[in-house]
């Protein structure tokens, strides 16, 4: 079955409720209109008074929240603001809430809704530092980062195939003890939303030993780490990508590895590769990408390109709905 009508089943019976705080796009209109249809989520859409001229018809599973009401979580705001910025005051802190995104958080943080999509106006950084300021992470790990879902289409040599990018698009240089973290967010998360097991393959310019320099060692005690905190998850590295997505070459290059060439979870050392490696599947390999999916945090909040589709939003949407 095609990974996004499953998604689009699965998200149907469980019926979560999405904020989308960026009414006024246009876009968003369109990929709320859609999820009405469907009947994949339940919506909450933030007023603030600029909205698209685009109609949606009134039905019980779509919520406007007028932006004025945002001042009853002033207080709570101004608490929270406080305890990470000293001697804040409250005027600023009143100011800040009023603004759609940081109101949204406080929806999500007060169990309004089950999860939160924006960055098709806002930009990564002010999506990130809300979510993580008013959000926080999850338990048991420190570390915000991102994935990216690919799907090939039918007739592609690799039209069966589903896999995950990770980090793509938060952290520019991770630790080993970071990458970890990366790795069983991404892990985890490629199991709910696909349902198949991950096979988690950390990637290098060297496949065990075959080239040696220092910038091999965060790489090296990561895989460690992870194959510690995680014992029966499928973890290999320091994997050539190659060897982690070719069986022939995995035969040659590492014929006692975990990995045959089977890997669907690549873990890249910095933002750079990852980055990279993920534009080249996406522009070159003919892959449609779903991304970035932020993880990491105690409630899920979605990250959109500002470049996006409706269909993006919608995809996402579906995403969020299974994590």
């Amino acid at each position: 079955m095609d990974l996004y009508k499953d998604l689009i089943r699965k998200s149907r019976k469980k019926k979560k409720t999405i904020i989308f705080p960026e009414s006024g796009d246009s876009r968003v209109i369109s990929a709320v209109k859609r999820i009405l249809k469907e009947k994949t989520a339940e919506v909450i859409l933030i007023d603030n008074g600029k909205n698209s001229d685009v109609t949606i018809p009134d039905c019980r599973e779509l919520l406007v929240i007028d932006n004025n009401f945002s001042s009853q979580f002033a207080e709570d705001y101004h608490r929270i603001r406080s305890a990470k910025k000293k001697e804040q005051k409250k005027e600023q802190s009143l100011k800040e809430i009023s603004d759609p995104l940081t109101f949204s958080c406080m929806l999500l943080r007060n169990n309004f809704a089950d999860g939160l999509i924006a960055g098709s106006v806002y930009s990564t950084s002010e999506v990130l530092r809300n979510a993580i300021s008013i959000i926080g992470t999850s338990k048991n790990n420190k570390t915000v980062s991102s994935f990216f879902l690919f799907t090939f289409p039918a007739g592609h040599v690799h039209g069966k195939k589903i896999i995950a990018y990770a980090d793509c698009g938060v952290v520019p240089d991770p630790d080993a003890e970071q990458m970890s973290d990366i790795a069983l967010s991404t892990a985890e998360n490629f199991r709910k939303i696909t349902g198949i097991q991950p096979r988690v393959a950390f990637l290098s310019f060297s496949t065990k030993g075959s080239a040696e320099s220092g910038s091999l060692d965060k790489i090296i005690e990561a895989v460690r780490i992870t194959k510690k905190r995680a014992p029966k998850m499928i973890i290999d590295g320091e994997l050539q990508f190659d060897a982690a997505f070719v069986p022939e070459v995995a035969e040659r290059k590492n014929p006692n590895g975990k990995i045959k060439g089977d890997a669907n979870v690549f873990i890249f050392p910095d933002l750079n590769s990852g980055n990279i490696a993920y534009k080249i599947t996406e522009r070159i390999g003919g892959a449609s990408a779903t991304g970035p999916v932020l993880q990491g945090l105690s409630k899920p909040v979605m990250d959109l390109s500002r470049g996006c589709s409706a269909e993006d939003i919608f995809n996402m949407s579906l995403i969020i709905s299974n994590i």
